[in-house]
């Protein structure tokens, strides 16, 4: 991660996520998932669809590291700059079914039936991603 965030000047914070842009404009993340007293990170590819960033092809990489870097890799990937680039942000699961869509802002997630909620849906489905509605625990 430290690697990572060497690079500010393309690497930007989103909740959990550090993502950067590489120099051909395609996208990845990387975030670390807590469990017992190790850190794992997780990585992947992503791309904006209109105003939606989709995290894709979830791996684990399966470095570990003790829990006490936790805290100071938050404290690290909050001084990057803020990712303002859209509004929404997901998790695509497989080739065509993105998960559990959330403001990029705040987090939180879009409510079934709200205005923001029935566009960014409709943004995924011009590309063929169908939004599942009672997938949990993804993001």
């Amino acid at each position: 991660m430290r690697k990572l965030l060497a690079h500010k000047e393309r690497v930007y914070h989103l909740q959990e996520y550090a993502i950067w842009q590489n120099e051909d404009g395609t996208y990845q993340y990387k975030a670390w998932d807590s469990k017992g007293e190790k850190l794992s990170w997780i990585s992947g590819q992503a791309r904006i669809i209109e105003d939606v960033f989709c995290l894709m092809s979830i791996t684990s990489e399966g470095q570990e590291e003790s829990i006490e870097t936790e805290f100071e890799l938050k404290v690290e990937l909050h001084q990057l700059p803020k990712w303002d680039k859209t509004k929404y942000y997901c998790v695509v699961i497989g080739d065509q079914q993105a998960a559990l869509i959330k403001y990029c802002d705040s987090g939180k997630s879009l409510e079934i039936g709200q205005d923001d909620h029935n566009a960014a849906k409709e943004m995924l489905q011009k590309q063929g991603l169908e939004l599942a509605e009672s997938v949990n625990g993804i993001l």
